[in-house]
């Protein structure tokens, strides 16, 4: 019997489970870390020193610190701390400050567009 999902790993819920909110509230948390995914920016090799809950980044290639191990993975700071995600392929992410939409080809993001406009 399966207890998670095959592509994202989200929680099923198993007949007779007690306490399937558990199973249910990590579902959605999940599925709020990697829907319409907008990031902060991408290559940060740590995490920033000012933080709000729900923010997002895409890791950069020389992680340190809390986000050691984790270079390409899209991490998420929630009120307990940080959540690292590893994308699937086919993953797109928007990149904030660089107006630009980016998608994972199973090794590394790639730009699909810019909307960045030259000065």
């Amino acid at each position: 019997m399966m207890t998670e999902t095959p592509r994202w790993n989200l929680p099923l819920l198993s007949a007779g489970q007690a306490q399937k909110e558990i199973s249910h509230n990590e579902a959605l948390l999940a599925l709020d870390r990697v829907l319409q995914l907008a990031v902060v920016t991408r290559g940060l090799d740590q995490p920033p020193a000012e933080l709000h809950a729900g923010d997002s980044y895409i890791v950069g290639p020389t992680p340190r610190g809390e986000w050691a191990g984790c270079s390409g993975m899209i991490a998420l700071f929630e009120a307990s701390g940080w959540t690292v995600t590893m994308p699937r392929t086919g993953c797109l992410a928007w990149i904030c400050d660089e107006a630009a939409l980016v998608v994972f080809d199973s090794t590394r993001w790639q730009m699909l567009c810019s909307l960045a406009r030259a000065a």
